[in-house]
């Protein structure tokens, strides 16, 4: 009986020990860096919305059912909704006073197979509330690579492009 429990202690500690497995380091990304334009309009920039799991820090990818589901492992370096919001503030500058008040949602920012998303919906308005600009710009391009970091290079490119566009529209 005495052998029986040792025999069962030692089976139990083994089970408790460290596995020797290596901890997956956490990964974090940042939006591409603002190319400040010029612009005539003083624009006051809202904190962007986000279509739910995509506003959380946690990077998003693409079942093969089409379900959305957050990486363990890769992560924004901020909430893409600030990310953008400091994005938009560098690129089209940060008014004291201004006479338009931008408004974003963030409704694509995913992985999808080899591909990257991004979707923006944007409204432009003036001080009076009258619409300026209600537009959805959307993105996607293969990703050049495996990776990760290869998704969120490729997703940089395409917020660049994305927001290029919105400036020649406002401009």
């Amino acid at each position: 009986m005495k052998k029986l429990s040792i025999i069962t202690l030692i089976f139990l500690l083994s089970g408790c020990s460290s596995s020797g497995k290596k901890s997956i380091d956490k990964l974090y990304f940042r939006f591409p860096e603002a190319t400040k334009n010029s612009i005539d309009k003083k624009i006051e920039i809202k904190r962007p919305q986000a279509m739910g799991i995509i506003g959380n820090r946690p990077m998003v990818v693409q079942t093969k059912e089409g379900g959305l589901m957050q990486m363990q492992h890769h992560f924004w370096l901020d909430s893409p909704k600030v990310l953008l919001q400091n994005y938009l503030e560098d690129t089209l500058g940060k008014e004291d006073e201004t006479n338009y008040v931008l408004s974003s949602t963030i409704l694509n920012l995913e992985k999808d197979n080899n591909s990257a998303v991004v979707a923006i919906k944007f409204l432009l308005a003036d001080k009076s509330g009258n619409t300026i600009l209600n537009k959805t710009y959307k993105q996607q391009a293969q990703i050049n690579g495996e990776s990760i970091s290869d998704f969120a290079h490729t997703a940089q490119r395409l917020i660049n492009e994305i927001v290029a566009q919105l400036v020649d529209e406002i401009q």
